[in-house]
């Protein structure tokens, strides 16, 4: 009884710790179709190509959200037309790194460690957005949404202007993965100062602010947005309460000698044992810190360190099980080999040079 005591109790700890950034990411999704935010991403990343994924990675790295915590605004992104390969390069990148975690590893395990996760979450998140940009070109992944998941509750957007009928007939406007009803009036309009039509994927030159600002002042579009959060919280949550739950188990249960003795000192062998050790472990970026002194201590190679510190950041099993419920299999395959494959040879080189 106790054990299932103190279970529950990190459980609450851990929930508590990653609830405020589950929710950031579920509003700022809303905010993206209530903004039409997709649209100015959308022109941002599909214009810029190899920029674009650098772009992404670099957001990333300064965004809060671990694997979880990310998922809703993933789906998001990518429901919202937004090219996988700049999605992929930030979903990678934002569990991998962010301020908090290099000043954290910095001060407990050293800062030539810290600089190796640094760099290494860099070349693996820019390296796996550059690789689904080749295939991207090459015709793939012309579909990333599972069924569900690719529409969710219509926004509806009203006239630009005052002085517009109200009695013309709604034109649809693609937005976040959904369909947003705009009056022909404004979509008209739109298009005329754009020079295009009234089709967001056909013409991204046409006016973004004005529809945001209406879309703003539409007390149903609050509503509906309100409701698809509440859906992402349910739909999502529950695979973040897992995670919790498998976190509380793992320190509970899972000794560290246990980890060093399967891992060794061989970098040949640790490193490649660090990857596969580090998808059933969800450990987020902070949690996996002290977790890795121990291991330190007791001989670990730093090549290995690198490899768990980025495998477990971005490949655990709660994670890949939401993951997996809301992108195709093609898409979750690239996202789980990439991460695996590259944090291997990424190991390999850290463990060259330090």
């Amino acid at each position: 009884m106790e054990d299932v005591v103190e279970v529950a109790r990190l459980t609450l700890v851990y929930l508590v710790h990653l609830a405020p950034w589950f929710a950031l990411a579920i509003f700022i999704s809303a905010m993206v179709d209530l903004l039409y935010l997709d649209i100015i991403a959308r022109r941002t990343f599909r214009r810029r190509g190899w920029v674009g994924v650098v772009l992404a990675a670099a957001i990333g790295a300064f965004s809060p959200f671990c694997s979880l915590t990310v998922i809703p605004l993933i789906r998001k992104l990518l429901a919202g037309g937004i090219p996988l390969s700049a999605v992929m390069a930030f979903w990678v990148a934002s569990p991998a790194m962010d301020p908090e975690i290099f000043a954290m590893t910095a001060a407990q395990i050293g800062m030539p460690l810290a600089t190796a996760r640094l760099v290494g979450a860099v070349m693996l998140s820019v390296g796996a957005g550059f690789v689904v940009l080749l295939m991207e070109r090459r015709g793939m992944f012309k579909n990333v949404l599972r069924r569900g998941y690719e529409k969710q509750e219509r926004l509806e957007v009203p006239q630009c202007g005052q002085d517009q009928q109200r009695t013309q007939e709604p034109a649809l406007v693609a937005a976040g993965g959904g369909t947003v009803q705009a009056t022909a009036a404004c979509s008209q309009a739109a298009a005329q100062d754009s020079g295009g039509s009234a089709d967001v994927d056909e013409d991204d030159d046409r006016p973004w602010w004005p529809a945001a600002k209406a879309s703003l002042r539409t007390r149903r579009n609050w509503l509906i947005s309100f409701r698809n959060m509440g859906r992402d919280t349910v739909t999502l949550g529950k695979w973040l309460v897992l995670a919790c739950v498998a976190e509380a188990l793992i320190i509970m249960y899972v000794p560290g000698d246990l980890i060093t003795t399967l891992l060794g000192k061989d970098p040949l062998v640790a490193i490649p044992l660090a990857a596969a050790i580090s998808v059933p472990l969800y450990l987020n970026g902070v949690g996996a810190i002290p977790i890795i002194d121990g291991l330190l201590a007791k001989g670990m190679a730093p090549g290995a360190v690198v490899t768990f510190l980025l495998g477990g950041a971005v490949t655990t099993v709660p994670a890949m099980v939401a993951v997996r419920s809301v992108v195709t299999n093609r898409v979750f395959l690239t996202y789980l080999g990439i991460s695996v494959f590259g944090s291997i040879i990424i190991g390999f080189g850290a463990q060259l040079v330090l």
